[in-house]
């Protein structure tokens, strides 16, 4: 039986409830997942999964005390972005001395990138990232995340872990179902998806051949972000809050 899970780091999970003098009733699903980074300039992929409600920027929701350095950007932890700001275009943005990014853009829930801790040979420790803020949306409410034509390096809206491709099949678990939205037009132009190996520090894949079906199952934890290459016109991924 496929399943899907809410996980938050630690299995915080809290409901902060508002109510007025008419009895009306509002809740919101509020928690954090650590992601552990690890040091030595190793490469970690990952995706934010919360709102923190002060609009996502690069310095407010990367907390961990990722080592800095000179101008050389290879002396410096940094974060790389695809599509931001520029469609289909990767971006660098390095850790200066000072403790500064180069640059500081948002990064809403279900947007992923690469996080590197220090340079390779550095020494920097492992250290560990510690995402905070609100689901969203609203429990048996839904989200649209965008999947454009080309690359792509997404993340689960909902803070879910499961698998987003399944092996022998055209899709995922119910809630995670990325890959049931992808479509292999021909066998040159193939949809796939990519994950990241932390501990090997190398890269999965799955291809979706002219069948339909995947030839990997990918599963992916909370917070963690994966490449999608979409042959096809944009597309999008509907995920729904179980209650």
């Amino acid at each position: 039986m496929r399943t899907k899970t809410l996980l938050l780091a630690g299995a915080a999970l809290a409901f902060s409830l508002a109510t007025s003098q008419a009895q009306v009733y509002s809740a919101n699903i509020v928690g954090y997942a650590n992601v552990l980074l690890p040091g030595n300039g190793q490469f970690t992929l990952v995706a934010t999964p919360f709102d923190d409600g002060n609009g996502n920027i690069l310095s407010n929701i990367i907390t961990a005390p990722l080592p800095g350095g000179v101008a050389n950007p290879l002396g410096q932890s940094k974060i790389t972005t695809f599509g931001i700001p520029t469609p289909g275009v990767p971006n660098i943005i390095a850790k200066g001395a000072t403790g500064a990014w180069s640059a500081n853009p948002s990064l809403p829930p279900g947007t992923g990138y690469y996080i590197q801790n220090g340079k390779p040979g550095g020494g920097a420790p492992d250290l560990t990232n510690t995402f905070v803020g609100t689901v969203i949306p609203l429990v048996a409410a839904s989200v649209t995340n965008d999947i454009p034509n080309g690359y792509s390096i997404q993340g689960s809206v909902i803070p879910y872990a499961g698998n987003i491709a399944i092996s022998l099949t055209p899709g995922g678990d119910a809630n995670m179902n990325v890959g049931g939205s992808l479509s292999s037009p021909d066998a040159a132009h193939r949809s796939q998806i990519t994950y990241w190996n932390t501990a090997g520090q190398n890269p999965g894949i799955a291809t979706k051949g002219i069948t339909g079906n995947w030839n990997n199952t990918v599963a992916v934890g909370v917070a963690q972000g994966f490449y999608i290459f979409n042959p096809n016109a944009d597309t999008n991924v509907v995920e729904t809050l179980a209650p």
